[in-house]
């Protein structure tokens, strides 16, 4: 007995109709640009790389739907950064290959001559290949929403079997793995799902047969090892890297990362935080972006403390000073202008500092008032314990102290909050 998973056939096709408007009228720049002087500004760069990203952000949507019992945003959001670089690494590359046709036996050519070049790989890059990419992607981010039916299954369906579609078509290194059946938590299934290759149409369907006794011998492209659920990403490696030099790769990088964050902080509020947990009344939120520092830990134990409280804490991103009207929608009411909180509870801000001596920690509590914030003062680097006595002394001495602007002080102390009032102490 065994059940199959929906197939990709009813997703629809990547739609070029618009490409005859928008990627045209862009390719159109972009060369023109290329061609006149001798490079593309950052702002076609970044134009060229939108349109790759936006395409293929529609294919991961199409293939991993929301759904309120299985979707999972941070899934998604990975899904969609590695769309971001392979987007940058696709762009740049198109980019120097147009940089190379510009030249024939060391001489420029004329624009007639470099326009065909150019339209050639323009038809492959930007029509033949995106297509191919687009599906490729759908049928990944598909597989990432089917492994969360695999593993909810598990009890039903213990093991999972790969079936081709079994005519001539199929490719012999995809053959010899029809029929394969193993556990699901098998460590095959870790880094080998389908699609296993460009147009591949493979699939797995669930499973209360046997397992296979032994794995054929089988080699796939690195960029196609993979499973989507437990990597977080459409592809293991980026085939557009390849005759790119190192600054070329780092450049891609930085983009891609550049790039994606603005789309995430331009996006909804509400749509930029994951749930990490909830308690009766609470929750903790974290945003996106949220680097996980050093101080990521206290930061988690600070938030579920709040949440325990039936408050909502919110983990915060860090933001550049330049990105004012960001800034405004991510930190509300934050009297700094430069400065990053680690959190927000209701209409407050709060930062955690971890000072490593006693006598750091009123410098310390002033830096975060310095930034907006109510100090949060963790004891996990601290060279004392963090005793009763010790508290009361120095939230006397923050709170006389005139650089420190705010009525509450707190210390984290063995992952419980203790609050001090200024007029309670």
């Amino acid at each position: 007995m065994h059940y199959r998973t929906h197939c990709c056939g009813e997703h629809k096709p990547i739609k070029l109709s618009k490409e005859d408007d928008d990627l045209s009228r862009l390719i159109e720049v972009y060369l023109r640009q290329l061609f006149d002087d001798r490079a593309v500004s950052s702002e076609n760069q970044k134009k060229l790389w939108e349109y790759y990203f936006n395409e293929l952000s529609l294919a991961v949507d199409a293939g991993y739907k929301p759904n309120p019992e299985m979707y999972d945003p941070a899934l998604a959001h990975s899904l969609k950064y590695n769309i971001a670089q392979f987007s940058a690494f696709k762009e740049t590359s198109f980019r120097k290959q147009l940089e190379a046709a510009l030249t024939k036996d060391g001489k420029i050519l004329p624009w007639g001559e470099f326009k065909a070049v150019a339209d050639e790989l323009h038809i492959e890059y930007n029509r033949r290949w995106l297509k191919t990419e687009y599906h490729h992607t759908v049928a990944v981010a598909n597989m990432a929403e089917k492994w969360q039916e695999f593993e909810t299954d598990a009890d039903l369906y213990p093991n999972l079997k790969i079936v081709t579609a079994g005519d001539a078509r199929v490719r012999e290194s995809h053959k010899i793995l029809d029929g394969l059946t193993l556990p699901v938590n098998h460590s095959f299934w870790k880094n080998h799902t389908p699609p296993f290759d460009w147009g591949c149409r493979c699939g797995i369907v669930q499973t209360d047969e046997e397992a296979s006794e032994k794995i054929p011998n089988f080699k796939f492209k690195k960029e196609h090892e993979n499973n989507p659920y437990y990597s977080g990403q459409i592809f293991n490696g980026n085939p557009y890297e390849l005759g790119l030099i190192p600054g070329d790769k780092k450049e891609a990088k930085s983009k891609a990362t550049k790039y994606f964050n603005n789309k995430v902080l331009q996006s909804d509020r509400s749509e930029q935080f994951k749930t990490l947990s909830t308690t009766k009344k609470g929750k903790v939120l974290e945003h996106l972006l949220t680097k996980k520092g050093g101080d990521y830990n206290d930061i988690i134990k600070t938030a579920t403390e709040f949440s325990k409280m039936g408050k909502t804490a919110e983990l915060m991103p860090e933001i550049n000073e330049k990105e004012k009207t960001i800034r405004s929608l991510i930190f509300p009411n934050l009297k700094s202008k430069t400065s990053n909180p680690d959190l927000k509870v209701g209409n407050l801000f709060f930062d955690i500092k971890r000072p490593k001596a006693i006598k750091n920690i009123l410098g310390n509590a002033n830096g975060a008032s310095k930034q907006g914030a109510i100090a949060v003062i963790s004891d996990s680097q601290l060279d004392k314990p963090l005793t009763d006595k010790i508290m009361q002394n120095r939230a006397i001495h923050i709170f006389k102290d005139k650089n420190y602007q705010f009525d509450q002080v707190i210390f984290l102390k063995d992952g419980k909050l203790i609050i001090f009032n200024r007029k309670g102490v």
